[in-house]
């Protein structure tokens, strides 16, 4: 693995501002695009960094797909 060009601080302040501007966006996603502008790093630096630090959630489509069934299985039950 090669050595980040970004030291620590870089990408921890990055992380953090994410998480001050997350809840102004409709989506994390959009809010690291901004990030990645203000930083002048790919939005997907600011995703992989916010990952490693916990802040951001990785989504996996199977996953999704099993919550789904549980909340479609959970409403039936409730007769919704």
């Amino acid at each position: 693995m090669t050595a980040s060009r970004y030291d620590e601080e870089f990408r921890a302040r990055a992380v953090a501002r994410l998480t001050e501007l997350e809840s102004l966006f409709p989506s994390t996603s959009a809010a690291a695009e901004a990030v990645s502008r203000e930083f002048g790093v790919s939005r997907d630096s600011v995703r992989r960094w916010a990952t490693t630090a916990g802040v951001w959630q990785a989504h996996n489509s199977s996953t999704l797909r099993a919550l789904q069934a549980e909340v479609a299985s959970l409403r039936a039950q409730l007769g919704q």
